[in-house]
Parts: structure tokens; sequence; C-alpha cells
């Protein structure tokens, strides 16, 4: 069992920032029976003074020092002798060493004993004696919380102390805030201020108190704490689980704790009520510095006077700062603002909003938030400002905001079916927005007022979005938008609702291959644009119906900028997938990312993870996907987070990461055929039949590719056919199908499947290649397409069948140089198992490196080499070992091209054997790397 750590370390305090501080009192610690010192924390509350004295005193117990502890309280402040009581006591049963008179006095100022009044000097004197007794036989350190509370008796007793302990082995530590009217007198003491935590020492106590924030809550946090330990440790608990996770946002106002609310309330409480609702103005304005100008304003539309001096007093209480040449203030802390937001009641609010709304620009989105604040009962003026203000925002890509601007839009409506109609508007910006579990809640209240007749539509629409992305569930999509469009069709003003219905029908029908959905969908494409005609076409059948859909995608794309409409982006975006033709336009979907909502981003995001993963770039693929996949989950995006999880399959089932897949298949298969989604059991049939093709497993492989397409047979239903098509060839021409294989391919090119797209065209190409007789020519027309490099895992395969193909013509030094480029292909991209095959043919191809065990063995290698061959001996994959040496698999790759020459091997699987280690597969039992059909072990 593991020891529970009570010492802290140098390294803790230098993570938060304190380094100095902790130096300075490890130092005077470690050095008492040689110099006694007294030392104060002196900084604002919550800043971590007396968590820096716990730790102090945890160090110095460790050192064998005893410890005395006094906490100062406000209510003991008039009781004499209140703190030397606590600090004494246990040490009376020792007083008996004391002359008569001294402990005669100290027993008077504890009140142990009647008598006369205790002498100031006397009981100063004697219980220095006391504590030199004790600290004879063990070292002391007193430990001293909130001086700024002692009692004035006490406090004389200590300032006596505090000049006196060079000569005693004492070390005397306390903590007083910084802000006290009346300091004690530092005499003789080291004082340490300790100020706000460094941004990284802040980051890391959040991280390490609450973990489970998201990016976006864990930024607010650390701007409102402004370093304050305390601040990060209390603020994240006064939030819901759902803007903890960043599914809600956050108040402007964030709550406080009551350690907070009570620590800064004490701060404003000093000021007059005129001066705090000054500083409520200043708190309410929204923004770091507001304008004293404005600020004056307000206070003069509230009825306000006597704002200057109300500011000065403030400054003077170190409550926020003015800037006379700027001509704007800012608050000391930002949670003062929140202080004063909550400790002010809401007739005070909305008379301070009302102010605000009064001078700032009518129409303005803070003038109209201020408006709607200051109004406390319905008002359809209100709400209409509110409504318009939210268009507006959504225009800006503002949808989540823009929901809340809704709802109080609603909350203030002057009728029922204004408040159903505005509910259902805040519903489908929230779910747009991000903000599935707000969108339901509004979905919720909007059936419950009534919706007037053309409001049905839109919550009919948002219905089947929310059940969609929160869950998966296509059905309320199949089932309503069908009638949606049926409503909106000839209506100019529900053009976008339209188009919007059309793409999410589209979507379940590819998704689930419903028939009825594909009919509903065809039922009223007339009059759409190409691109939504591309959308259908290229998902619907894409083998007899999306012949030169590159060229008409890119047709029907040049106008798609960042100021497009959503609609036309989720179009663009859903055909470009079914293409694979999105890999080259990175900048556009940087620019539709920072243009749209959530939904857009994490739609985006996830056909960039498809990308990467087809064009190379396996790590940023997996990146990309294990942060949507957590950002999604966050936001209750169930859909989405399963999309990201198989996008990550992709690369998991191309690297032959067994256990991995399995894992993915037992989560998402029986989750997706409880949902009819088709296309998702389909794509991990096809990642299960890669996984196969990694180890040359070619009979499982080919049973799983030729159940989604048979030999000579491409299912309407099997949308992405494409990337099943080489697996299958590959799978049936090494299983000893070639009859099946050659079937395979005349299908595709009688579909004329290259006029599809160009990845189309070459994934044809390098299932001939596979088939074909005249095997140098098919693989150099392969090489010579167009784009080749966009896709080099298909590149490399095509390289290591070419060099087997070779080798057996007796063409080795030909051999050679292709499985060369296969070996660097596969590597390059973590595919080890692919890697490893073609290493394996190399060796047999004669490799020109040295064979057999090297002079030297191990003894040749590096530290960082010895290290690399351990783990790859151990069956880790390039990956893995990065991860756990901090290296990329690429580096990784490169170290190993070095260790096996010193070695005297020429592939991973000679590792083990020269180092004298035996190596296990990843599921518990050695597994060799199988060589292509044809070659010689």
């Amino acid at each position: 069992m593991q020891e529970k750590r009570t010492v802290p370390s140098l390294w803790d305090a230098e993570a938060l920032g304190r380094g100095t501080q902790w130096r300075f009192l490890r130092e005077a610690i470690e050095s008492v029976r040689d110099l006694g010192q007294a030392v104060w924390f002196r900084g604002e509350p919550g800043i971590g003074k007396t968590v820096l004295l716990e730790q102090a005193g945890a160090f110095a117990v460790h050192h064998g020092l005893r410890p005395l502890r006094v906490m100062g309280a406000e209510g003991e402040k008039d009781i004499p002798f209140a703190a030397l009581h606590q600090l004494l006591w246990t040490l009376m049963d020792e007083s008996r060493d004391l002359r008569p008179a001294a402990r005669a006095a100290l027993e008077r100022a504890l009140g142990t004993e009647p008598g006369g009044t205790a002498v100031p000097y006397s009981v100063s004197a004697a219980s220095l004696d006391l504590l030199a007794i004790a600290a004879r036989r063990r070292p002391l350190i007193l430990l001293i919380d909130d001086l700024h509370w002692i009692d004035a008796s006490s406090a004389e007793v200590l300032r006596f102390l505090q000049r006196r302990l060079g000569a005693v082995p004492i070390v005397m530590l306390a903590t007083i805030r910084k802000d006290v009217s009346e300091a004690p007198d530092a005499t003789g003491v080291r004082v340490l201020d300790l100020g706000p935590l460094t941004p990284e020492g802040a980051e890391g106590l959040l991280r390490d108190r609450h973990p489970d924030l998201s990016q976006s809550t864990r930024r607010r946090i650390l701007h409102e704490a402004a370093g304050n330990p305390l601040a990060l440790v209390e603020l994240p608990g006064q939030l819901d689980e759902g803007q903890r996770t960043g599914r809600l946002p956050l108040p402007e106002h964030l709550p406080l704790g009551e350690r907070l609310r009570t620590l800064f309330a004490q701060r404003v409480a000093v000021l007059s009520p005129p001066a705090q609702f000054t500083l409520l103005l200043c708190a309410l304005e929204g923004r770091d510095g507001p304008s004293l100008h404005l600020v004056a304003a307000a206070a003069r539309a509230a009825g306000t006077d006597g704002v200057e001096e109300h500011l000065a007093a403030a400054e003077r209480c170190d409550l926020i700062r003015l800037d006379q040449r700027s001509g704007r203030l800012r608050f000391r802390h930002p949670l003062v603002k929140s202080a004063l937001v909550a400790a002010a009641a809401g007739a005070g609010r909305r008379r301070a909003h009302a102010a605000w709304a009064g001078i700032l620009p009518t129409g303005e989105l803070r003038q109209v938030t201020h408006r709607a604040a200051a109004t406390a009962v319905p008002d359809e003026s209100v709400a209409e400002a509110l409504d318009h203000a939210a268009h507006l925002t959504q225009a800006r890509g503002g949808d989540a905001d823009a929901a809340y601007l809704f709802a109080r839009a609603a909350a203030l409506s002057g009728d029922t079916e204004g408040r159903g109609r505005r509910l259902a508007a805040a519903a489908l910006a929230a779910v747009k927005g991000g903000r599935v579990d707000l969108a339901a809640e509004f979905l919720e209240q909007a059936t419950a007022h009534g919706l007037p007749a053309e409001t049905s539509a839109t919550l009919d629409f948002t219905r089947a979005l929310v059940r969609l992305h929160a869950d998966g569930d296509t059905a309320p999509a199949i089932a309503l938008l069908p009638g949606v469009l049926d409503r909106v069709s000839g209506r100019p003003a529900h053009r976008e609702m339209r188009l919007a219905s059309l793409f999410l029908l589209t979507l379940a029908a590819g998704y689930t291959t419903d028939a009825g959905a594909w009919e509903s969908v065809a039922a009223h494409l007339d009059g759409e644009s190409d691109l939504i005609h591309l959308g259908r076409d290229a998902w619907q059948a894409p083998a007899y119906r999306a012949q030169e859909a590159g060229l008409r995608f890119g047709t029907a794309t040049r106008g798609i900028s960042a100021n497009s409409a959503v609609e036309d982006v989720w179009q663009f975006l859903w055909s470009g997938v079914a293409l694979g033709t999105l890999g080259q336009r990175t900048r556009l979907l940087e620019e539709l990312a920072h243009r749209h909502s959530y939904v857009t981003q994490a739609f985006i995001d996830a056909v960039r993870g498809y990308h990467d993963y087809l064009g190379g770039h396996w790590d940023r693929c997996v990146e990309t996907a294990q942060a949507g996949a957590a950002a999604s989950r966050a936001r209750g995006f169930l859909m989405y987070e399963r999309v990201f999880h198989y996008t990550e399959g992709y690369v998991i089932a191309a690297r032959g990461q067994r256990h991995a897949l399995d894992a993915l298949a037992a989560s998402l298969r029986p989750w997706a055929v409880a949902r009819g989604l088709t296309f998702i059991v389909h794509r991990l049939q096809a990642m299960e039949a890669m996984c196969a093709l990694a180890h040359g497993e070619y009979e499982t492989a080919y049973r799983h590719a030729s159940a989604l397409t048979p030999p000579g047979t491409l299912p309407a239903d099997v949308t992405q056919f494409h990337l099943v098509f080489l697996d299958l060839v590959e799978a049936a021409a090494y299983s000893g199908r070639g009859p099946e294989a050659r079937k395979h391919v005349a299908l595709g090119r009688a579909l004329r499947m290259e006029r599809i797209s160009p990845h189309h065209a070459f994934l044809l190409l390098a299932a001939e290649a596979v088939v074909s007789e005249d095997v140098n020519g098919a693989c150099a027309a392969v090489y010579a397409s167009a784009g080749a490099s966009h896709w080099p895992f298909e590149l490399a395969r095509v390289r290591l069948h070419h060099g087997v193909w070779l080798r057996r013509q007796g063409r080795r030094a030909d051999a050679r140089e292709k499985l060369g480029a296969a070996v660097e292909g596969f590597a390059a991209l973590g595919a080890d198992p692919w890697a490893d095959r073609a290493r394996q043919e190399l060796r047999v191809c004669d490799d020109p490196r040295p064979v057999g065990r090297a002079s030297g063995g191990t003894a040749n290698l590096t530290a960082q080499e010895r290290r690399i061959a351990d783990l790859v001996a151990q069956g880790l994959t390039n990956r893995e070992i990065g991860t756990r040496l901090h290296l990329s698999p690429k580096t990784v790759a490169g170290h190993l091209y070095k260790i096996y020459p010193k070695l005297g091997i020429t592939g991973r699987a000679g590792v083990a054997r020269a180092i004298g280690t035996t190596v296990m597969a990843r599921n518990g039992g050695a597994f060799p790397a199988k060589p292509l059909p044809g070659s010689v072990t």
C-alpha cells in the first residue's frame, strides 16, 4: 500500500509560484536549533496563507519540531490573553520549572489561579521562559493563524517574543491580512508577502481539485479567481453539472460560496449604501473597465449623487482602481463584482439595470439585456426587442447566446402563443449552439404553452434534430420531417426551414438506408440546387447514381465560403464526406469552423478527422477524434460522440489494434443496431476486415468484406462501398479466390466507379494492380495517377504487393526498392503489422543488411535504443512506445532503423530473440507476421 505523503515538497510550492517563500521557511525550520526566527505570511483573504502555514507545520513536525497552535477569532478579540491561553495551555505542566513569580504571573494571566492584575511585562517574560524550557527538550514551531484577530494582551506578548527568538530554538509563523487597518508591530519579523498564484500554479491547482471542468468553464474560473486559491477551489463547487461540463453556459456573475461571499462582502460592507449602489452599477456594466463618464451618467439616471466620492472611497478600500488618464476603473479583484451582485436586493438590481438601459443606445444588445433585466412583469415591447436581438445574434453565429435571448423574450411575452413561438426558437438555437439538454427543456416548455400553426414546423424539426444529436435516434426525423417539408414547401419565408429539413432527412436516410425516407427525399428535390441532389446521389446507391459526382461537387460548391448559410455548409460537408474530396480544403474548413456554431463545428471536426485518416495523418486523426468525443460527451451530443469514436476506429483497424477494435465494436454495434444505423454497422464490419488484413488473416478478412459487398455485387445500401473495395479484392486474391477478386474489379470498372471521385478512381487502380497479370504496368498506373500521394496507406499496400511480385520474378534489386518504400510508408503511419510484413519480405529478398546476431549484440545500442528495443520485445506498437517515452511514432521508427542492423536482424519479430526477451502478442499469445501468398520464408 502506498504511503500517504504528509510533508509538502519544494516542487509543490514551486508549481504554485510559492517557491521563494517556501525555501525561506524550509531553511528557517531546518536551522531552528541554531537560530530562532519570526515569520509572517501577509496577503489578501483566500490567498493561501493558512494552507502554507499548515504545510509548514507538517514539514516542521517531520523534522522533529513540536507544534503549538493559535487561531485568532474576531469574537475573542476583546478577551484578554485569549490567544495566549491557546498557545501555552499544553505547556503549563512544565511551568513547575519556572521561577515562582513567573509562574504566578502566567497563572493569573491565564485565569488558572486567582490573584491581582497580571503585569504585561511579567507575563511576556514568563511566556518566553516557559517556551524556552520546552524548546530545550524539543524545538518549537508556533503556528498563529489570523494574527489580526488576536486580542491586544496576547498581541503584546507575541511582540515581546518575536524580538527575542534569535537565541531560542523556536520558529514563530503567523498569518495576517494585507488589508487590516491597524497592523501589529512587525519589529523582528521577516514578512513574506503572498500574491496571486502564477498562471501555471492556478491552472495546476484547478486541474488537481476539479479535473472534470470543461475548457470554457476552466478559462472562466481562472479569469474570475485571478490567482486566488480559495476562489479556485470553491467557485466550481457552486456550479451545477451542466455548467461544470460546458453543456450549460455560465452566469454573467459567478455564484460565490459562503466563505468567498463573506470575505468579499466584508470588504464591500465598509462603504455607505449609496457608494455600494454606485459600485453595483459598475459591476453590472459587464466590461472589465467601465467608463467613469458612463458610470456617472448611469448614476444620475438612477438619481444617485456623489459618484466621485463613492469611487474614491472604494479605491481607498482597495476594491477598485481608478485610471484618470483613460477615464476608466477596474475592480481590484473580479469576484468583487460577483459579491456586489449577490448582495444586492432584487429591486436594487432592477434599478441599476434600468439606469443602464436608460443611457445606452436604444437597440444595442447591452441596452436590450439591461432593459429586460429591469423588467419584472410581461412586457411585449421588451420581448420584441429581445427577439430582434436574438435573430441578430444568430446571424453572427451566436446560437447558444441567442437561445437565452429567445427564452427571456418568451418569459416576457404578452400572450401564450408568443411565448410558445419564442420557446420553439430558443430550442432550435440551443441545439445548434451545442446545448442539447437546454433544447429539450425549451421544447417541453414550448409544447406546454401551445403553438400557433406556423410554428409547428419549427417544433417538429427541432424535435427531430434534438433526438438525432442527443441519442442517435433517427425515428423522429423519418416520421416528422416529410410532414414538415409538405407544410413549408412553396413558402419563401420558410426557405431555410425547408433546406434544413431536407438535409436532416437525407442524413437520417443515409445513416439508416430507410427506403421510405429516401422516397420522401426524392419527392421534395424538384427545384433544388445540384448540391442537394448530389447529397442524395452520393449516399443513396452511389455505385449506380454518383458517376461524375466529383465534377458536380466542384461546380456546385464553388460558392461555399465562411459566409454561406449553415444549410448549404451542411450539404457541402455531407456530400464531401461521401466522395472523400474535402482533404485539400483545409483552409475553408477552418474558416467554416470559426464562423459557425457548435453543431457545425463538431461536424467539421469529424470531417477533418476522417480526411486526416485518408491523407495519412493518423496521429492527428486520433487526437481530433478523441478530443471531439470528449467535447461531444460533455455537451450531451451522444451521436457525435459515437461518430468520433468510429472515426478513430479507421486508424485502430488499419493499425491492426485488435483489442481496441473489439472494444469499439462491443460499444458501438449494439447501440447502432438498436437505432437502425446500418451505416455504422457496415463501417464496423469493414474495419474488422481491415484489421484482419493487417495481420495477414485473409480468410477472416474475406468473410467480413464479402458479407458487405459479395464479389461482383455492390449493394445499394452499402453507401461508402469504395472503402471496402480494395480490402475485398486483396482478401479474395490472397486467400486463393482469384476469380472472385477479378469479378469484383470488373464490376467496379463496368459501373464506371472511377468517375465518382478521384479517391474512387485510385482505389479501382489499386485493386486492378492486385489482380492484373501485368503487375508492372498496373502498378505503374497507380504510381502515375493524379494525387496518388494523397492516399499514402493504399499506396504503400500497392508497393508491398509490387515488391513481392518483383521478388518472385527474381528482380531482387527492384523488389528491395518497392519493399523499402512500403516499409517507410507503413512505419510513418504507425501501421506496425503492415510494416513488419514488408520487412519480412525484405529479409526474404536477401536484404544486404547483415543477417544473424551482430558482434557486440545489445552492447552496441544506446540507452534510448535499448529502451525502445525492450518495449518492442514486449509487443508494444510504435505509438505506444512513443507515448511512454514522449516521442513521436515516426521518431521511434527512425530509431528502429538503427537498431535492426546493430542487432543483426531485419525486422521487429527478431528483436526479442536478439535481446533475449520473449515477445507476446497483445492478445496474450505469440503470433508471427504472415507472409503474402507465394512468398518464401
